[in-house]
């Protein structure tokens, strides 16, 4: 068994459920949750790190995690629906280079960062490099990676 607890004590960490930012098992562990709920969780390693282990968080091959989760909040990804749909500011289903540029300024604004100058031109850039990937100018929905999912 191997017991992180040490290694995190008092620093949250934020991810995306779902599209592989932790091991399987959390991702598991984890669907449904509300904030400020607990729980205890324990890992086998076939959900975990196997039998390669993880040298770097010095977790040895075939280990068993246990895991006491707290969940903090929850937010709305920026690979949502909202997301997208507050970016596409006329509504036509695709994000222009000026609507993905106004909100990257609106971003960086907000979270009151000093940037370079070339930033945020770096980071358009580097945006559309990697998803637009019919390379007409513009990112779709689909491009964009949008999840939808049901309210139960």
């Amino acid at each position: 068994f191997f017991n992180s607890r040490t290694q995190n004590e008092g620093h949250p960490k934020w991810f995306v459920l779902g599209v592989g930012q932790v091991i399987k098992g959390l991702d598991i562990a984890m669907m449904n949750m509300c904030p400020g709920e607990k729980r205890k969780v324990t890992i086998p390693p076939s959900l975990a790190y196997g039998q390669q282990g993880y040298a770097q968080g010095k977790i040895p091959p075939n280990a068993t995690l246990i895991f006491e989760i707290e969940l903090y909040a929850v937010n709305k990804g920026p690979r949502s629906v909202e997301a997208f749909n507050q970016i596409d500011k006329d509504g036509d289903r695709k994000l222009s280079e000026l609507e993905i540029s106004q909100y990257l300024k609106e971003e960086f604004a907000r979270d009151g960062k000093k940037r370079h100058p070339s930033a945020h031109d770096e980071i358009l850039a580097d945006i559309f490099k990697k998803n637009d990937h019919d390379g007409d100018g513009f990112i779709s929905a689909k491009e964009y990676n949008v999840y939808q999912h049901d309210e139960l």
